[in-house]
């Protein structure tokens, strides 16, 4: 009884582990499809903010120095996800996952903050007409992804009165 609920709680905790790397890694990209592409982004912010020519230099500037900083961090964080799905072993260490997490939300913490510099950084390179575009954009995008969100966590429509 005891090797069967082992067992299954090892898989529970490598499916998770697989669905956190997933979450993380649109986390870390910040835009979604796009994120891993300075050039997309760059392109997109033009398009929609009108950004000047000289604008699209500091941008690209910051973004591609952006990469720099971010790079290792998510390198750091596959190999601390491979590391602790590799040490799997049927037997539950909490110390051990406790240490995953503190190590995973450490390094989540320091690309918070390169992100958070890097789009301050590019905000003060837009007129306050497009830093307020900018903003209602990017409310915009949080509402379709928290209704995206809302409606693949309903359960399905019922018939039945309630």
């Amino acid at each position: 009884m005891h090797k069967k609920f082992f067992i299954v709680t090892a898989i529970v905790l490598a499916v998770a582990a697989g669905l956190s790397a997933a979450v993380t890694e649109a986390v870390i990209q910040g835009t979604g499809r796009h994120g891993r592409d300075g050039g997309k982004k760059l392109q997109r912010m033009t398009q929609e903010l009108n950004l000047t020519n000289a604008q699209q230099a500091q941008i690209k500037t910051i973004l591609q120095t952006e990469k720099t900083k971010i790079q290792p961090l998510r390198q750091q964080l596959r190999q601390n996800r491979l590391a602790q799905t590799s040490a799997v072993s049927g037997t539950f260490d909490e110390t051990q996952v406790r240490a995953f997490a503190a190590k995973q939300a450490q390094i989540m913490t320091d690309l918070t903050v390169e992100r958070e510099r890097t789009k301050s950084q590019i905000y003060a390179v837009l007129t306050p007409d497009q830093r307020q575009k900018a903003q209602a954009m990017l409310q915009e995008r949080q509402q379709r992804r928290q209704q995206r969100m809302h409606k693949h966590s309903q359960p399905e429509a019922s018939t039945t009165p309630g």
